[in-house]
């Protein structure tokens, strides 16, 4: 297959194109000055802003890929809160544009979005059935995003995901080590719960799901991806810390303590049957994949 991949130098980005170059023709489009990133040796790059309808049209109508892997986005929420124009232009206006191409390039659509959709009153598990109701910009600039490729696009797919981290991007796993050597202490939300991914197991969880829909053997929809498990943020540093063997305080705090702009959900977590079923197999525990994570950056 022809995959063509927004946000490609991006966290998640990075690992798609890995991942998905390993059996198709992949081009990663980037906004970005840089390119090219170490370690990436079998997608094209090419340099392509999502929120220029026209160059982008065009863009994707010459390549016509056989399916549109997006996932560039602004994700910080915190910084959408504070600019909604922004998140609105990127996210949701961003997609459109996405969505649209895609459409008349005659390319499938799996579009990235996200936990935030809800609005995290729920006391168990988020199945793909429930009704959204975010409570931030950065939720709502998604969920926006979400009804327009229902409702415009017939060839398309919605994966939401949560609490990302991996190689190459701002992440909690990398933070709380950060912070844990230079001030050794962190301080950690203890009141509310979601899913952490590893964007590498994300990418696979993608890349097989992608194989499915060209054999017809997975219908088009939404679908909750995540790894396995459910934690607060304190229990998730605790864990890394406790694992790398790091004597440093965590201190447990509310999230009403933690500051920042934006209202966050209260628990997240993504329920993952659904995934489970279509793909035959369930991702592994997020505490494995940090773990594996962390061997590969720290060399443990």
């Amino acid at each position: 297959m022809k995959i063509l991949v927004t946000g490609a130098t991006g966290m998640l980005g990075y690992d798609l194109c890995k991942v998905l170059a390993e059996k198709n023709n992949v081009v990663g489009l980037s906004r970005g000055k840089q390119i090219v990133r170490t370690g990436l040796s079998g997608p094209d790059f090419v340099k392509a802003d999502i929120t220029d309808r026209k160059d982008l049209t065009d863009l994707i109508v010459k390549y016509r890929p056989d399916a549109i892997v997006h996932s560039a986005a602004v994700a910080d929420v915190d910084f959408c809160e504070l600019n909604p124009d922004v998140a609105f232009k990127v996210n949701t206006e961003g997609a459109e544009n996405v969505a649209d191409a895609a459409k008349k390039a005659g390319s499938y659509l799996l579009y990235i979005s996200t936990d935030y959709v809800f609005d995290g009153t729920k006391d168990s598990p988020y199945i793909e059935d429930d009704e959204p109701n975010p409570v931030s910009v950065y939720g709502k600039s998604k969920f926006e995003a979400e009804k327009y490729i229902q409702a415009h696009s017939k060839d398309h797919l919605i994966i939401r995901s949560a609490w990302m981290f991996g190689e190459g991007g701002k992440n909690f796993v990398d933070s709380t080590l950060e912070h844990a050597r230079k001030n050794n202490m962190v301080r950690a939300i203890s009141d509310k719960y979601g899913s952490p991914t590893y964007t590498l197991d994300l990418s696979r969880a993608i890349s097989s799901l992608l194989a499915a829909l060209a054999s017809r053997n997975a219908l088009p929809g939404i679908y909750h991806v995540t790894n396995a498990g459910i934690c607060s943020r304190y229990q998730f540093a605790s864990e890394i810390l406790e694992y790398l063997g790091i004597k440093s305080e965590v201190l447990a705090i509310q999230g009403k303590d933690a500051g920042g702009a934006a209202l966050r959900p209260k628990m997240s977590g993504l329920d993952n049957s659904k995934i489970s079923k279509t793909l035959g197999y369930s991702l592994r525990h997020y505490r494995d994949a940090f773990k594996d994570y962390l061997q590969n950056k720290e060399g443990k």
